[in-house]
């Protein structure tokens, strides 16, 4: 019964695919356009690089979906580089590009995710022909699965399920329950996600709660030549998305303050898009500011500018720009998205704040909770950024009680670490 429904599901995956596949593929970078194309049909030859098939050490293939997911396992990947050969598969091309940057002194291939079709997946695992696979969050990808579980151990880390996922996968548990079944090993975040995980079929015995890796973060302590020219107050709006860059540059603006806004868009295809809207609002503001790519920032800035607004043109730097910053404000937070993760500034003790919408984040209601964060609406994020600038003493509260959350809930990449040796051995 199973693989009928997995013939379905392939056909129905196929289908999709056909729709999809000449905007994925033109989306991208003539230059990335052949790689992009030969490993998602599962070819790799011609990227063999750094992973060797005659190596002495086994080799391990790891999920990660994009950014995120690869910044937090970051330092479980490095570990487990200093004994395995380790596969990095990732679906974006921002993924893709961070990935390279933290590795590129690791012995760590870095490849994009087959699609999940039989002979795609056939075909990569038979090439890499690696010693255990394992997936993060809530990459539950069918024929990925099914393939791999029959000859290897298949595993899943830092397992998540939100209530939209799990209210959509119980829909299809007779699907999702035999899936489950093929983990060897499913380490979960926290215990909701546990239960979630055994409520759609997963084997308890074989479930562990090891914490959420991505307060496990490290990030690179970056000194900008130019940090001490730029106006402060430093409001830093990360991981934005569309309509959020505009509503963020009117509570900056109608704010008539001397002080920079840093503006960081999520995605890379969306930098022209924000460039074009940061200089309409400048041309239409009677007020005179100073606009400047990050890219291309001066390492000395004109005193003359009362106030500046920084484009963030460029991947991989924003977990180290909140450094700099005094008032962090989250992405992906005041539209229905979900929220990007708040953490980063939590890191370098700064207050955060974030709008409604941070349910793909459920430890935030712990930060709300012990004071360590703000949450509004868009319609008060202008009040909340002028209280925080006139209030020192609550913006150093909020940062060091969001740091010490961060600090508290750490170790889970420890832990997990410690069940994938028991698991996969040497």
């Amino acid at each position: 019964m199973q693989k009928v429904f997995l013939l379905i599901y392939t056909l129905f995956y196929l289908i999709a695919l056909l729709f999809l596949f000449p905007k994925e593929y033109f989306k991208r970078p003539k230059e990335i356009r052949t790689r992009w194309i030969k490993e998602k049909l599962g070819f790799f030859k011609h990227t063999l690089s750094k992973t060797s098939q005659s190596s002495f050490k086994h080799k391990i293939w790891i999920h990660a979906v994009s950014v995120g997911e690869v910044i937090a396992l970051t330092k479980l990947i490095k570990k487990l580089a200093q004994k395995y050969e380790i596969i990095l598969s990732t679906i974006t091309d921002t993924g893709q590009k961070v990935a390279l940057q933290k590795f590129s002194r690791y012995e760590i291939k870095i490849i994009y995710l087959p699609f999940d079709t039989p002979c795609a997946i056939k075909r990569t695992l038979k090439f890499f022909n690696p010693k255990a696979v394992i997936l993060t969050e809530t990459e539950l990808w069918p024929n990925l699965i099914f393939f791999t579980s029959k000859k290897i151990p298949l595993i899943l880390i830092n397992g998540r399920l939100s209530e939209g996922s799990f209210k959509g996968y119980s829909k299809i548990k007779f699907f999702i329950k035999p899936l489950l079944k093929k983990f060897s090993l499913i380490c979960a975040q926290e215990e909701i996600y546990k239960k979630r995980f055994i409520k759609l079929g997963a084997n308890k015995k074989k479930l562990y709660i090891t914490g959420n890796m991505k307060f496990d973060i490290e990030l690179k302590n970056i000194a900008f030549t130019w940090e001490n020219f730029i106006p402060r107050p430093i409001i830093l709006a990360g991981s934005t998305h569309k309509p959020e860059e505009e509503l963020i540059l009117n509570a900056f603006l109608n704010l008539s303050i001397n002080g920079t806004l840093i503006l960081a868009p999520r995605h890379p295809e969306r930098f022209e898009e924000v460039e074009t809207l940061i200089k309409t609002k400048i041309a239409d503001s009677n007020e005179k500011f100073f606009f400047y790519k990050l890219t291309e920032i001066p390492s000395t800035l004109s005193t003359e500018a009362s106030a500046c607004i920084v484009l963030v043109d460029k991947i991989g730097i924003l977990g180290s720009l909140y450094r700099i910053c005094d008032i962090a404000v989250i992405g992906g937070s005041f539209i229905p998205h979900g929220g990007q993760n708040p953490l980063e500034p939590a890191y370098w003790k700064k207050p955060i704040i974030c709008g409604p919408y941070m349910h793909n984040f459920p430890f935030i209601q712990e930060f709300l909770k012990e004071g360590a964060c703000i949450m509004v609406d868009q319609y008060h994020l202008q009040d909340s950024i002028k209280n925080l600038i006139e209030e020192p003493k609550k913006r150093f509260t909020l940062a060091e009680k969001a740091h010490k959350i961060l600090s508290k809930n750490s170790g889970a990449t420890e832990k997990t670490l410690k069940l994938l040796r028991e698991f996969i051995g040497s």
